[in-house]
């Protein structure tokens, strides 16, 4: 410990000015200050006069350390205030790197709690129904938020503390209007809405506002989309083989313009998340814990992207390709009985109609149940987070009765495990998160199935 009483940090006691300025002349300016008729240069003192001046070398250099003490004296404030600065940035500058590692280091800790900040629900919309389906959710650069509500074929404006602002869009098939919305996203002032029954996106400015629409290709199935900082788009689709419905579906993870154009694809990998039957009625049928591609983006936009049929992570840069990838030992988990029993349970039949007119069902119809087959092991990952600090969030597949609460493996932005995290205080797992640079946006269900959006803190 130094006499400052900060580690590592030395300390000037300010006595005398002039013991101080000789400090600095010998020390700090050696090399930089120039002032007056005198500069000094690699520590010796010199002055304007000529070499042939008759005053003696001592007297000479008397009188410039004299010149310079009398300039220097204007200095003292400014060269206090620099030195002060010095020592703030030594002490303070640790601790902005470990808040900048904040989330790290409380991962470390092998768990984690999701703290509640605001909640907006129907009860804290003054008890009226409010949301009938929301799936997807985004925020503006001021910190607004979307939420893209697919049963009421709108979305729905809420400002940074959850203040509801108001709606956009409504039901039907023109400009601005929309046919089950199922995704929302916000990149350089527009919002991009995708549209399931309309098979389109549709791009508005933050106000609402129509400006364009793009449509979707028949045999391409997207599922996600993305934005970069740039204003650049990552686009999941799937594409399928109309000649051979039963024919392993390929899985596409495109890089898109600001104005949807396609520019290239990053990764495609082959599945199989579906198969098809015709009694005794044209429909999917979904293969249970199919492999499945997963992406999310980190906020200097690079591309994390893995295939859950392996543990295997790749980080790409959307210009230059891969640059980095990781891989993590797992322990396969049995499907067991409550699983599929779950499985069932969790699925909704849904029909729509080109007018937009939609129906679901819950639970699975008789000829799904007949014509679904589980695999023995269940794959090791169901998805993939990315977090404000950059954090990877894999979760992975656990018992479905695993009373010690969800987990999930997290990897710092490089790659390297941090640890295996248990959620505790009774909280889940992200569905849909919007990552802050503390916690996150996601979209909360019920047991009966009423929707939420909170924004969670988290903490150690």
């Amino acid at each position: 410990m130094t006499p400052s009483g900060v580690p590592g940090i030395p300390f000037v006691i300010f006595e005398r000015e002039f013991s101080f300025l000789r400090v600095l002349a010998v020390g700090l300016l050696t090399r930089v200050c120039r002032c007056g008729y005198c500069y000094i240069v690699t520590g010796s003192v010199r002055d304007g006069f000529d070499e042939a001046d008759p005053l003696p070398r001592e007297k000479r250099n008397l009188l410039s350390i004299a010149r310079m003490e009398g300039r220097m004296r204007m200095w003292v404030p400014v060269l206090r205030s620099m030195i002060a600065m010095i020592i703030i940035m030594c002490v303070i500058g640790p601790a902005d790197a470990d808040q900048e590692k904040r989330l790290e280091n409380i991962f470390r800790t092998g768990k984690v709690r999701f703290i509640p900040e605001i909640t907006i629900s129907e009860d804290s919309m003054a008890g009226k129904s409010f949301f009938s389906g929301v799936y997807d959710i985004a925020m503006d650069d001021r910190g607004n938020l979307y939420a893209c509500d697919s049963g009421e074929n709108n979305i729905k404006k809420f400002d940074a503390s959850g203040s509801f602002l108001g709606t956009i869009g409504r039901a039907g098939q023109g400009p601005g209007e929309f046919s089950y919305p199922m995704e929302v996203e916000f990149s350089k002032g527009r919002l991009f809405v995708r549209e399931l029954m309309n098979r389109r996106v549709s791009i508005l400015n933050d106000q609402g506002i129509f400006l364009k629409s793009v449509r979707i290709e028949m045999q391409d199935s997207w599922w996600a989309m993305k934005a970069l900082p740039d204003g650049r788009l990552v686009v999941q689709r799937m594409k399928l083989d109309f000649q051979n419905m039963n024919a392993p579906q390929e899985a596409f993870i495109d890089l898109f313009s600001s104005e949807l154009e396609f520019i290239k694809t990053l990764y495609r990998h082959e599945i199989r998340t579906n198969t098809y039957i015709t009694e005794p009625v044209h429909t999917n049928v979904p293969v249970p814990f199919a492999p499945d591609v997963y992406f999310d983006v980190t906020h200097d936009g690079r591309v994390v992207i893995g295939y859950s049929g392996e543990y295997e992570i790749e980080i790409h840069d959307p210009d230059k390709g891969m640059v980095a990838t990781f891989s993590h030992q797992y322990t396969p988990v049995e499907v067991t009985a409550k699983d599929k029993e779950l499985h069932f349970q969790g699925m909704t039949t849904t029909v729509g109609s080109p007018s937009g007119g939609i129906s679901r069902k819950k639970g699975a119809p008789d000829y799904i149940v007949k014509n679904t087959e589980f695999p023995r092991h269940k794959p090791p990952f169901m998805n993939i987070r990315v977090d404000g600090e950059g954090n990877i969030w894999v979760l992975p597949y656990g018992p479905a009765d695993n009373a010690d609460g969800p987990e999930m493996d997290v990897f710092d932005k490089r790659g390297s495990f941090l640890g295996r995290v248990r959620i505790e205080s009774g909280s889940s797992v992200p569905y849909r998160m919007i990552p802050l640079p503390s916690g996150f946006w996601t979209i909360n269900f019920s047991k009966d199935e009423e929707c939420s959006l909170v924004k969670y803190r988290i903490s150690g």
